[in-house]
Order: C-alpha cells, then structure tokens, then sequence
C-alpha cells in the first residue's frame, strides 16, 4: 500500500484540489501492469475512488496529471474482483465498479490491496467507520 503524503508532488496536489475538506483519504495503492511504465494511482477516500495517472504530452516530453476516473462511492452499486492467469503469476487482481450501466476497471492491482479496498469501499457503502 502506498502512503499519500509520499506519492508524487504533482499527484496529491491533484486529489486536494479534487476532494472537499471533510474528506478523508483512507487508502492509496498503484494499479497497473508491472511491465508497463505507466501506472495508475488510486486513492480511496471517505467518499470516493479516484484513479489518477501520469501522461506525456505528445514529443514535447512534459508530463500531466490526468484524472482517470472519479467515482462516488454511494453510487457504487456492485464490485468484482478478476484474476486473469497473468494475474495469477504477478499476484494481482482487477477490480470493476459498477454505477448504473457503467463499469469502471481497476487493473493490475496488487491481490490483498485489491481486497482491501474492496472491504473499505463496502464498509464506507454501510456507513461503517474504517
């Protein structure tokens, strides 16, 4: 699991300027493949799940912070966890919130922080302090 005071300057100043002061965040992991260099920061907090990534601005080579997804944990109406056989070799998982019609991917994740976000995110869902 990763500690939010320590991830990248240019990501936290992201997720303060994204989420209301009684917000509190409450777990942050890096999801994605670990052959890939491109990795995506997902930050739970009290009322939310924010997957942020790093992008390179076509040749110029200066990056940005773009926020993938924002979703509001109350409007969470199912979560699976997958495990596809590379997964399984890696220890990872993936993980799919549903909302509505829509389901967001979490991808590449590591296993228990996967699952621990999982049991977060529905114990924020029943109102249940973590």
């Amino acid at each position: 699991m990763a500690v939010f005071e320590r991830l990248p300057d240019r990501i936290r100043k992201a997720v303060q300027d994204r989420i209301l002061q009684n917000e509190e965040v409450k777990m942050c992991f890096l999801a994605g493949s670990s052959l890939d260099s491109s990795k995506d920061y997902v930050i739970i907090t009290s009322q939310r799940v924010l997957v942020i990534d790093e992008r390179i601005l076509g040749s110029l080579g200066s990056s940005y912070v773009n926020i993938r997804d924002d979703i509001s944990i109350d409007k969470i109406t199912s979560i699976d966890i997958t495990r596809t056989f590379k997964n399984k070799l890696l220890g990872q998982s993936s993980m799919g919130l549903q909302v509505d019609k829509y389901k967001y991917l979490i991808n590449d994740g590591g296993k228990k922080e996967i699952e621990l976000a999982v049991k977060l995110i529905n114990d924020i869902k029943v109102g249940n302090k973590y």
